[in-house]
């Protein structure tokens, strides 16, 4: 599932066009959409960090993202210097707390990537420029949403699975944006962002396949490994995680396991020497 966080009615409709989203008629006090064929959840926050926090918080808590699912904040900010252009955001500053989050860039891309500060207020250009200008650098986005998002998102979602896409609207002059522009500005940038959406979606699909058939063909080896190591309930979990880990990885962990057992160092007489045993199945394999 992805779930798409906008500002504005005119920056979701795009969305709602291309995957054919339908409105959630329960919510009553923000718009929500969604198509569950698709695999996609919109909702509208309105303006502001308040805002966007409390939306994200609310659908996130009833319906519960996994580890599978991505989070996308995008809409429309101000930049400092240019006019137009979309950005992938590398960097996020929120400006009241003066905080900084960084979202994992895990997948190739072909957009800008850039810097975006989040304010209670829009950028002005003539009373923030001197400012931006002595404390951090000339070239920023601005907006008032994504700190917030990132804020309540990473309960949620790892580093990993929040993308923010910024497009430029103006250079901090707020008499400039409209409903009509904001829309166009979004359909001008469609096509790249329907692609990249599609390539993530793909990749994280043929992830958790592959998860999920590793997982059936290493459950067997690794329940006999664990119970010849006397792991406790504790140490079970972190092994799981680290064989799928080094099967991702594509690293011969088997063949270390199984000359364990040719050379008679398992199964382990107690607790203490499958503790010693698995840290040598660690040292061989890095």
């Amino acid at each position: 599932m992805i779930y798409i966080f906008t500002a504005l009615y005119s920056e979701a409709q795009i969305f709602i066009r291309h995957f054919n989203l339908i409105k959630n008629q329960e919510s009553t006090w923000f718009q929500q959409f969604y198509n569950e064929t698709a695999g996609v959840r919109l909702a509208v926050t309105g303006v502001g960090e308040i805002a966007a926090a409390a939306v994200v918080g609310s659908v996130c808590s009833v319906y519960k993202p996994t580890q599978n699912d991505l989070l996308l904040n995008i809409g429309i900010c101000a930049h400092t210097t240019k006019n137009d252009g979309i950005f992938l955001c590398n960097k996020i500053m929120e400006k009241a707390t003066e905080r900084t989050f960084y979202p994992d860039m895990l997948y190739r891309h072909n957009f800008s990537e850039g810097t975006i500060i989040t304010g209670m207020q829009p950028y002005a250009s003539d009373k923030d420029a001197a400012q931006t200008t002595a404390n951090i650098s000339v070239e920023m986005l601005y907006d008032m949403e994504a700190a917030a998002v990132w804020q309540a998102g990473i309960h949620f979602f790892g580093p990993h699975q929040m993308i923010f896409l910024k497009i430029v609207s103006d250079r901090g002059c707020v008499e400039e944006v409209s409903k009509e522009r904001t829309a166009l500005l979004l359909e001008k940038y469609k096509d790249g962002i329907f692609d990249y959406i599609r390539q993530i979606s793909s990749i994280t699909q043929k992830m958790e396949c592959r998860k999920s058939c590793l997982c059936q063909e290493n459950e067997r080896l690794i329940e006999s490994f664990c119970v010849d190591l006397h792991c406790s309930k504790t140490m079970k979990d972190f092994m799981k995680q680290y064989i799928q880990y080094l099967t991702l990885a594509e690293m011969d962990y088997v063949s270390v396991i199984q000359d364990m057992y040719d050379k008679k160092l398992l199964p382990c007489k107690d607790k203490r020497e499958g503790k010693l045993r698995f840290e040598e199945f660690k040292r061989r394999l890095f």
